[in-house]
């Protein structure tokens, strides 16, 4: 019997060496994924979830007579907040409408700030006193419709 147990012991030697190499190959596919959430999480995430509740603090503070922007972008002003529920917004002169407070995106000031903080450069090729270039003739427009026709047949 001692041969017996001997091959029975060197049988199950690579099969126990392949477990544990397969427990440790399992541990190192599932950490890039790991990885991944947590870069996610940094980037994506959590300053989405910050910006949200900075925006909920403005919505929350704002009071009569502030500006704001409702769903669709419409801008207002905002002229009763007695229903905890309900603001009254004023959009045109003497034209108001009830709005749930939760559908106030934010306040229109931070609404219509440059996230990035620069104004956008106006183009170096564009002269503000230059004048517009004169429209073709009719007789160059016909020339042209004559080639394209003559295109069009070949």
């Amino acid at each position: 019997m001692p041969l017996n147990s001997f091959v029975s012991l060197v049988s199950l030697t690579p099969r126990a060496v392949l477990m544990g190499e397969g427990a440790a190959s399992s541990l190192s596919g599932v950490l890039p994924l790991v990885l991944m959430f947590a870069v996610v999480y940094f980037i994506v995430l959590r300053p989405m979830s910050k910006q949200e509740k900075d925006r909920k603090k403005r919505v929350e503070g704002l009071k009569k007579g502030d500006q704001v922007v409702i769903g669709g972008g419409i801008l207002g002003r905002i002229s009763n907040l007695d229903d905890p529920k309900v603001a009254v917004v004023e959009i045109a002169d003497r034209v108001k409408i009830r709005v749930l407070r939760k559908d106030i995106l934010d306040a229109a000031e931070a609404a219509m700030k440059d996230p990035a903080g620069t104004k956008p450069e106006p183009k170096a090729d564009a002269k503000p006193d230059a004048k517009p270039e004169p429209k073709a003739t009719k007789k160059a427009d016909k020339d042209i419709d004559d080639k394209d026709e003559a295109e069009a047949r070949a």
